[in-house]
């Protein structure tokens, strides 16, 4: 049934492209009014590789914008963008097999009190990736669909609201494996505001959940299963206070149900927040924050969740807290140069211990015009004592950037460096480092650039636990006969999967060590393009990555190469397209032998602009 209903819309779909002369002569009473643009495309194709069948044939495609307006803009605007048979040997839709769809957005009384929107999408044999940290993305294909819709309540005078609801859905397969992978999602969010008497109140409740399959082709493992159902709601109240300051304070409440891998986690979340500052002076200012939490096992795990990883959760059967207080106060010593002190004090219950910890440190900002450039630095240092130690330790962090233009140069540098700054458990120290550059010129028609940069992270606590990365690229070009751009760059570290592939962890000490994957790879780019002649575009890129990963001492060796060629030469309103696409991709931990996909097409393409 579905094939029937998407080779239907297809069908629909083409019948309205071909049908746009006549479309644009369409009229709907004196208040509909409409644009029309799109493109037809038609040619020769083919698609061969080791583990699909050979197919060559005529093909036919486009892509189309029909957007317009009832009444007037504000009232309801729309904009339809459906598209056929595009792929990235003939069009920019960035996929290597043919990918067919739609997206749809309107707005609905905009400008009004009652605003509203609706957004959809569908996508069919699009082209997606899998992700590994710092290395090229390895390439899948699916299927996808989104619908969202959005209204708000608007009137002066009255407390204001706004609603959204979000779903969507995707399945996807990997190349070079027999992996397959599905995510579905669901959300539903309120917000409130008013102003009363000075305070500026507001409130808000948030529900969704989410499901994934998540293939372990990395691993030569069964897929996982990682599904949630969350719910938070939460107040907030703020008000102007003397000496150009102001407070907040706010109330949380997460109900947070997930299981991953066979890990679960249920529990609640409150937290509450608060936090006043003052400028007493044009040079002085002071600020003070505090915050509680009656649930740190659960903090810790929001914290991952909403650096876009998946946590694999401890069930620590034990409640846990925080407790912490922070003051900062800076002053302006001169134009360019500030004096920073704080203070913070820290209580958290946790592992059936209670830790304790306090932080006093200072430092300086600096900034000013140096040697004709651009010069910034910051230090700080803190002296901290834990509950559990009689020993102080001594913590450091710093920024040094400088930019300057000399004899058609332009350069520019960067460096941080910070070791024992605390993470959200005081038991736990982080020390981090980085570096980056980069220089560009230009003589007439030719320019050069060139970039790089290098970061690597750790906790002090547990030897061996870090993620550490390197880039690098560069590009020139000669006016516009041609442009050649290159990257490399490297990556190691811990992670785990997730639907979109592997995830860094930021907190190890709440993930099981054997649930780990160990990872390390590298990857490198090559592109060229040139437009030897007015209308005339060639372009070529060819990109690789290798990776190996390693969970539990299962390991798998993991490759992917891509090469993309394209030609356009444009005639009055048409193209004349070729290309030529070319997927190299395989798991050693896969049953699957390493897949190879090719694809060329040749064809003519015409632009319709009606109106």
């Amino acid at each position: 049934m579905t094939g029937v209903l998407r080779n239907t819309g297809f069908a629909l779909l083409g019948l309205l492209l071909l049908a746009f002369p006549a479309a644009a002569q369409l009229t709907l009473g004196d208040d509909l009014s409409m644009r029309m643009n799109g493109t037809l495309s038609t040619g020769y194709t083919g698609d061969y590789g080791n583990l699909i069948s050979s197919d060559h044939s005529l093909s036919f495609g486009g892509a189309g914008t029909v957007s317009g307006f009832y009444y007037n803009p504000n009232f309801v605007s729309f904009t339809v963008s459906p598209y056929m048979n595009q792929a990235r040997d003939n069009s920019s839709f960035q996929s290597i097999s043919n990918a067919s769809g739609v997206n749809f957005s309107s707005s609905i009384f905009g400008g009004s009190h009652f605003p509203g929107s609706i957004s959809y999408a569908k996508a069919y044999n699009s082209e997606g990736n899998f992700a590994v940290p710092g290395v090229a993305n390895y390439t899948t294909h699916g299927n996808s669909d989104t619908f969202g819709v959005s209204w708000s309540e608007l009137v002066p005078g009255l407390p204001s609201l706004s609603a959204n609801f979000q779903t969507g859905s995707s399945q996807y397969s990997i190349y070079g494996s027999n992996d397959n992978g599905t995510t579905n999602s669901r959300s539903l969010g309120l917000r409130s505001g008013y102003m009363l008497l000075g305070f500026n109140l507001s409130a808000y409740f948030q529900d969704g959940t989410s499901h994934s399959d998540i293939p372990q082709v990395l691993q030569g493992l069964p897929a996982e299963t990682s599904a949630s159902n969350d719910n938070a709601f939460g107040f907030t109240v703020g008000h102007q206070l003397p000496f150009h300051g102001g407070f907040s304070a706010q109330y949380n409440r997460s109900d947070v149900d997930s299981n991953y891998a066979g890990y679960s986690y249920n529990g609640s979340i409150d937290t509450y927040t608060a936090n006043a500052s003052f400028q007493l002076t044009n040079k002085f200012h002071v600020s003070v924050s505090t915050d509680y939490s009656d649930n740190l096992t659960g903090s810790l795990y929001q914290a991952i969740v909403g650096g876009g990883g998946v946590a694999e959760p401890v069930d620590l059967g034990q409640r846990s807290h925080s407790f912490d207080f922070l003051a900062n106060t800076s002053y302006a010593l001169l134009p360019n140069m500030q004096a920073l002190a704080t203070a913070e004090h820290r209580e958290q219950f946790f592992l059936g211990e209670n830790f304790g910890a306090n932080s006093y440190g200072g430092g300086l900002t600096y900034g000013r015009t140096l040697l004709g450039g651009n010069f910034n630095a910051a230090a700080i240092a803190t002296d901290n004592t834990l509950s559990t130690s009689s020993l102080n330790t001594f913590g450091f962090s710093g920024t040094v950037n400088f930019n300057r233009r000399f004899d058609g140069w332009v350069v520019g540098g960067a460096f941080t460096y910070a070791q024992n700054v605390q993470t959200l458990l005081v038991t736990y120290m982080n020390s981090t480092y980085g570096y980056s550059g980069n220089l560009r010129r230009r003589w007439g028609k030719f320019a050069w650039s060139a970039g790089g940069g290098v970061n690597k992270t750790g906790l002090t606590e547990q030897p061996g636990v870090k993620n550490s990365s390197a880039s690098f690229n560069s590009a020139m070009s000669y006016s516009r006969w041609i442009a050649v751009t290159g990257s490399y760059g490297k990556s190691s570290g811990n992670a785990i999967a997730t639907g979109a592939g592997l995830a860094p962890v930021p907190l190890p000490p709440i993930v099981p060590s054997g649930d780990l994957i160990l990872f390390g790879g590298k990857s490198y780019s090559l592109g060229l393009s040139s437009n030897p002649m007015r209308r005339l575009t060639i372009g070529s890129s060819f990109a690789k990555a290798n990776s190996n990963t390693n969970l539990a001492g299962t390991a798998s060796s993991n490759d992917t190469e891509e090469f993309n060629t394209l030609f356009q030469y444009q005639f009055r309103k048409m193209y004349l397209t070729g290309g030529y696409s070319r997927l190299v991709q395989g798991f050693s931990a896969s049953a699957t032998a390493p897949e190879k996909v090719s694809s060329f097409y040749v064809g003519v393409t015409r632009w319709f602009n009606f109106f």
